[in-house]
């Protein structure tokens, strides 16, 4: 989409509007844990977004069929898929923990975040091929059938359900804050504050990566893949080291030097922007360092909420991470019309390691662990 938008508008704004636009809706997940805590067949709530995501790609796929994929259509694609996207990724935070125990929480979760980061890296490769083939219409066909497929493989899946005792959505959503604005609550809201603040340029890697392709490399449509390919296996690997590893005793230290690593890296591959291979490779890490904290912070709320009620707290939490990212988004496209790639990008590295050096001194993020 990020690739698409550049393409159609030939600045990085839109770039950035479609994030902001993504973001905005993800902080409506208040909205939609109860929901989700509320159904006792959480694969349901699969089956019942996926073909309505790929009724929505079907619509993008022939807007572009047609020549008439403008800036309108794309935005309200995005915020419908974007909308869809809510319920999937609650649900999706919400099995982890009906399915294994809290020792094994982070396992799954990297495990998860590892598939997750490998399918989009081939729908990307695959989608990045066909628009070039026969243009963005294949891409949203493509996008149409692993959407129908993913609802296929879901079917045979048995999801243990989980009994609610609250039949009113209200009670419901009332329950979720109130367990935030209690003593154990609190300290989750102050490690979400520390994440929001980190997400405040979370988006900026693919942001960046278009930017530097297009500004820097002549929009090679082969560079731009390299690089977003090398960043997006680094995102596959984190998710396979947090499995690994399970530091669920160590939360808090992983959490900060990953935080501090993503700001060194960026800084490092814009040391070597004007190197492509030395560059897909620092990519490579800064997609390792940035991919831990999503995996960290998620597995601990995931732990340390009651069980029924997981949705709702994941959702209430991820309201102000997708707040201020999609802030961010709007900022980094202002910037990128004012200032250097380059420089933009050590700016975006200095926020990364300012935001990690202050994550220390917060005693909440110290004692994560479960």
């Amino acid at each position: 989409m990020l690739w698409l938008a550049y393409q159609i508008s030939g600045t990085l704004l839109l770039s950035a509007l479609v994030l902001f636009v993504q973001y905005g809706i993800y902080s409506l997940t208040p909205i939609v844990g109860p929901f989700v805590d509320r159904a006792r067949d959480k694969r349901s709530v699969f089956l019942i977004v996926l073909p309505l995501q790929a009724i929505t790609a079907v619509l993008v796929g022939a807007f572009a069929a047609s020549g008439s994929l403008s800036d309108t259509v794309l935005l309200g694609a995005v915020a419908m898929m974007s909308w869809l996207d809510d319920f999937w990724w609650t649900t999706n935070n919400t099995v982890p923990r009906i399915l294994v125990g809290t020792e094994n929480l982070l396992r799954a979760n990297g495990v998860k975040s590892g598939f997750c980061s490998a399918g989009s890296l081939v729908g990307y490769a695959v989608g990045a091929a066909l628009l070039i083939v026969v243009g963005p219409a294949g891409g949203a066909f493509l996008r149409t059938a692993m959407l129908v497929l993913a609802a296929a493989l879901l079917l045979p899946v048995a999801i243990p359900s989980v009994p609610t005792h609250i039949r009113r959505l209200f009670g419901i959503f009332a329950e979720g804050w109130s367990f935030l604005w209690r003593e154990a609550g609190r300290s989750l809201l102050k490690i979400d504050s520390v994440f929001a603040a980190w997400g405040f340029f979370g988006v900026a890697p693919p942001l960046l990566i278009t930017l530097f392709a297009n500004r820097e490399y002549g929009a090679s449509s082969f560079d731009y893949g390299l690089l977003f390919t090398a960043y997006m296996v680094g995102a596959i690997a984190s998710g396979i080291a947090v499995g690994r590893t399970n530091p669920r005793r160590y939360i808090g230290m992983f959490l900060v030097v990953s935080m501090i690593a993503t700001g060194v890296t960026i800084a490092l591959a814009v040391v070597a922007l004007s190197m492509l291979l030395p560059s897909a490779a620092l990519w490579f890490l800064v997609g390792l360092a940035s991919g831990i904290p999503s995996t960290l912070v998620y597995a601990y709320f995931q732990a340390v909420a009651p069980p029924d009620a997981v949705g709702r707290i994941v959702g209430n939490l991820e309201l102000f991470p997708s707040a201020t990212s999609a802030v961010g988004a709007i900022v980094l496209g202002v910037l990128a019309a004012i200032v250097s790639p380059g420089t933009l990008g050590l700016y975006v590295a200095l926020v990364f390691v300012v935001v990690g050096a202050v994550a220390i001194s917060v005693p909440s993020v110290r004692r994560m662990r479960f």
